[in-house]
């Protein structure tokens, strides 16, 4: 049985879709799976013990022959690319007749390709109650399962060394921070201000390190906190040594973000926080706790806002000390 999964981004999507692969091998059994990604994810699949090749978009041309293709994106050029695939079934988007359409999924039925239009999209988005991990486990028939990720040794050798030419010893307790979110989805970011007051706040009453993590969209803000609460700054890294400073702290109170998914898959105690985004997509296996406010308008997957406060702003800096108080004694 020969599986591709095609699967380019968003970064953070591609590291939670490895949470099918432990499904895909309990149905199928003898099994190779294949997997088709973009060139800037492609390391998060390196050393992935369920895979046989990943190969990059600029590498798609002569792929092979494969018994079932995953369809996972939504682009119009990828769903033409699985439509020429030479398989013997696609599960998910593809090209059909010039349109994409999909298998009967209530995920893609969400998605900016429903077969209901967008409108109604969003308004199942707002709906939902399942995870991603749920959703995919009934459109393939496999059980949920947890992501597939993997440090060597050499990289939580490199993750603790950072760490420590910050100046943070084995015994500090660290929680990182990351309540930016990147040029893409500004909404999803949680406020300098009250980022500074939490950091300060962790600081006098938990007598916790705050580690400031972030991307380079991200080092504008970071610099912000860092001069106002004295904190460590992490800096920007490759994606796996990002994940390998995520992997030195105890707690990681994060926005809907990629060092959310990192910390998910190395098992780290978390606080997320919500608000255009669904907090119900994301399955955290028990590993936290997700903080939203209780507004009508969440879930509205807008990247501007005129209300003001918008919903991140209304998430209350004693509501997400509370939080991470619990997560960091869990």
């Amino acid at each position: 049985m020969k599986i591709l999964t095609v699967k380019l981004g968003a970064i953070g999507d591609v590291l939670r879709t490895t949470s099918l692969l432990p499904g895909l091998k309990e149905k199928y059994g003898t099994v190779e799976i294949d997997w088709l990604t973009s060139e800037v994810s492609r390391e998060l699949l390196d050393w992935n013990p369920y895979l046989n090749r990943v190969l990059t978009w600029e590498e798609r041309d002569g792929i092979g022959i494969y018994d079932l293709v995953l369809g996972l994106e939504d682009e119009k050029d990828v769903c033409r690319f699985v439509s020429t695939l030479d398989a013997g079934k696609v599960i998910g988007a593809y090209l059909e007749k010039g349109k994409i359409t999909y298998t009967p999924s209530a995920w893609f039925d969400m998605s900016i390709i429903s077969r209901f239009g967008l409108p109604r999209a969003n308004q199942l988005k707002k709906t939902n109650q399942k995870s991603y991990q749920q959703h995919m486990a009934d459109l393939l028939g496999i059980k949920v399962s947890p992501y597939v990720f993997k440090l060597t040794p050499d990289e939580l050798e490199a993750g603790r060394k950072i760490v420590r030419d910050l100046g943070l010893s084995k015994g500090d307790k660290v929680i990182g921070v990351n309540t930016g979110a990147g040029k893409r989805w500004p909404q999803k970011s949680w406020g300098i201000e009250q980022t500074i007051d939490l950091v300060n706040l962790v600081k006098k009453e938990l007598g916790a390190v705050s580690l400031l993590l972030g991307g380079i969209d991200e080092r504008g803000r970071s610099a912000v906190i860092a001069r106002e609460t004295g904190m460590p700054d992490a800096g920007v890294h490759s994606l796996r040594e990002f994940a390998s400073i995520i992997n030195r702290c105890g707690v990681l109170l994060s926005s809907d973000s990629l060092a959310m998914h990192f910390a998910i898959a190395l098992g780290k105690r978390l606080v997320v926080l919500f608000g255009p985004t669904s907090a119900t997509e994301i399955e955290l296996y028990g590993l936290g706790e997700k903080l939203a406010p209780a507004l009508d308008c969440v879930v509205c997957y807008k990247k501007s806002c005129d209300i003001r406060p918008n919903c991140m702003d209304s998430l209350k800096v004693a509501d997400v000390f509370e939080s991470v108080k619990r997560q960091l004694i869990a």
